[in-house]
C-alpha cells in the first residue's frame, strides 16, 4: 500500500512540474509603449534593472515586438560595439547604441 501511495504522489508531482514549466514558458503580452519606455530608459542612462531582467527572460507574444526585443538583446552584452562598460555605472550605450535604441523605439511606436 505504501508503494502505491508514493507512486501516485510521484505521478502528481511529475504532472505538476510539467504543467508549471509549460505555463511558465508562455509568451508575455507587452504593449509597444512599455517596450518603448524601457528602451528610453537605456537612452537616458536610467535603466530599470528589474524591468530589463524581465524583458530579457520572457518572450513577447507580438512577433514585431519580439523582433525588437531580440535586436535590443543582441546589442547589450559585454564588449558589444554598442556598449560602454564603466565600473561605477555598469553597462551604458555609446552613441552608436543610442542611435540603434532610438531606431528600435521608433519602430515600437509605429506598431
Amino acid at each position: 500500500m505504501s508503494i502505491f501511495i508514493w507512486l501516485v504522489l510521484g505521478f502528481f508531482l511529475a504532472v505538476g512540474i510539467y504543467l508549471f514549466k509549460k505555463w511558465n514558458l508562455r509568451p508575455v503580452n507587452w504593449e509597444p509603449e512599455e517596450v518603448s519606455k524601457l528602451l528610453l530608459s537605456w537612452l537616458d542612462d536610467n535603466i530599470d534593472d528589474r524591468a530589463w531582467d524581465y524583458f530579457e527572460s520572457c518572450e513577447i507574444a507580438n512577433p514585431k515586438l519580439e523582433a525588437i526585443r531580440q535586436r535590443a538583446l543582441d546589442a547589450v552584452y559585454f564588449e558589444s560595439p554598442f556598449i560602454v562598460s564603466t565600473r561605477q555605472n555598469g553597462l551604458r550605450l555609446n552613441e552608436k547604441g543610442k542611435e540603434l535604441f532610438q531606431e528600435l523605439r521608433e519602430k515600437c511606436l509605429e506598431i
